[in-house]
């Protein structure tokens, strides 16, 4: 019969399972936990459960059940989650599991933006068995997911995104930017066109005028200004500048 905790409620599975644990009852221990594990568990009570287990199934003989579980604590970030009660065997396939490789999932994102298309793909490989997918959010009056983000921008609009991988009840098991500090894209608009303006010009051919696009055409032209004064004004007697040459 399970004692009721400190608070007057029963015990949860793994409070069972880890208090079978230290009586040393391994089979009930070891249900106790796999019932924990169907069901709603932070990272946090994840690590004990996947540390307790290992235990458990190392001392009922299950090497590849331990195993297992060590992988998953290493997949969760958790290298330093191993009791000092652990047996060296028990740590040994610890550290092998390290030096293979086995960690967190490795998070690969593709964000680009083609012709005022943003798009972007996300994918995630590794993380022993505990991956369960790939999440991108975007923020557009609220965070919304989905698996595959392709929104056409206005100009100057800019997209905020962040991506996750997640394994089970929804832990993050890799990240790409959060909603406190989120990634962006954005469309530049970069056009300046240089005409003759013949109602002004009155048929000069020396009179133009400037017309200039949205976003950055003004910071571009007035890069170039800039950019022409430091060339000619570095130039001494003699100097050849060939090229193009802008009248103002």
């Amino acid at each position: 019969m399970s004692t009721p905790t400190a608070h007057g409620q029963e015990p949860t599975a793994l409070e069972r399972g880890r208090s079978f644990a230290e009586e040393a009852d391994f089979e009930r221990a070891l249900g106790a936990l796999n019932e924990a594990d169907a069901t709603d568990l932070t990272r946090e009570e994840r690590v004990v459960l996947y540390s307790t287990r290992a235990l458990v199934s190392f001392a009922l003989g299950r090497g590849s059940e331990a195993e297992r579980d060590l992988g998953r604590l290493l997949a969760l970030g958790a290298n330093a989650s191993l009791t000092e009660s652990a047996p060296p065997q028990m740590r040994e396939t610890f550290e092998r599991l390290r030096r293979r490789g086995v960690r967190p999932p490795v998070l690969e994102v593709n964000a680009r933006v083609d012709d005022g298309m943003a798009r972007i793909d996300a994918e995630a490989t590794g993380g022993a068995d505990l991956l369960r997918g790939v999440r991108l959010w975007v923020f557009d009056e609220g965070w919304h997911a989905s698996p595959r983000v392709e929104r056409r921008l206005r100009p100057n609009e800019t997209l905020r995104w962040y991506a996750e991988a997640f394994g089970p009840s929804d832990i993050r098991l890799a990240v790409r930017g959060t909603r406190a500090q989120p990634n962006q894209l954005r469309v530049l608009v970069d056009r300046a066109v240089l005409r003759q303006d013949a109602s002004e010009a009155g048929g000069d051919d020396d009179a133009w005028a400037w017309w200039v696009g949205v976003g950055t055409g003004v910071a571009a032209l007035a890069g170039v200004a800039v950019t022409l004064a430091v060339v000619l004004g570095a130039s001494g007697e003699g100097t050849q500048l060939s090229g193009p040459r802008l009248e103002l």
